[in-house]
């Protein structure tokens, strides 16, 4: 699959504490506000220098995080960039598909399974209790959800293939979402196809 050229983004930053709920550990790190279907919110800022804090036991969190992924370089392996916000990723890299059948329109920083094609894992350190993205894949995928001890809770699945130009009966980006309390891994799995995922988000 053909990748797509480095683009560069620049972002803001906000105090985290602003945007607070009960009953949730306080994320301390630079975020962007946003409202999402009038919950609070925020979009998840990476973080490179291993600087960043890791979230406290009490406080509070928005409703819904976004993962910016489009503040990730291109070819970038992600892995612990959001661990400040108790995520790691597992087979990730940052890319902007050039290959027209990953993305229509304008290109963007997408999630897609590497080195091993066709996987994407999620980890959680704090329990979230629910995970989405919008998954392009050239086979059917499976988003499923463990338990701390590893256990299947939750999937949801794309029963085939939605390639863009491909006449699938499934449109492009087609949403996957998984709804459980206790989820602490997702995985994306696309049966050894190739798959990319943007807008991830999460929520406690």
């Amino acid at each position: 699959m053909q990748l797509l050229r480095k683009r560069d983004h620049e972002g803001f930053m906000v105090d985290a504490k602003s945007l607070q709920s009960d009953g949730f550990a306080e994320f301390d790190t630079a975020c962007r506000s946003m409202d999402l279907n009038g919950k609070k919110s925020v979009v998840a800022i990476p973080e490179r220098s291993g600087a960043g804090s890791e979230v406290r036991s009490r406080a509070t969190v928005p409703a819904i995080v976004r993962v910016a992924l489009e503040d990730l370089k291109c070819f970038e392996v992600v892995e612990h960039q959001f661990a400040h916000w108790g995520v790691t990723f597992t087979n990730a890299v940052a890319i902007q598909p050039s290959n027209p059948a990953f993305f229509k329109g304008s290109a963007a920083t997408v999630l897609m399974g590497a080195p091993k094609s066709g996987l994407i894992e999620v980890s959680f350190k704090y329990p979230v209790r629910s995970v989405s993205g919008l998954v392009t894949s050239s086979r059917r995928t499976v988003l499923s959800a463990c338990d701390i001890d590893g256990n299947p809770i939750v999937q949801d699945e794309m029963p085939a293939p939605n390639l863009v130009g491909s006449n699938s009966p499934i449109a492009p980006r087609a949403p996957l979402r998984v709804k459980a309390p206790n989820i602490h891994k997702i995985t994306f799995y696309a049966f050894d196809g190739q798959l990319v995922v943007d807008d991830l988000t999460f929520g406690f």
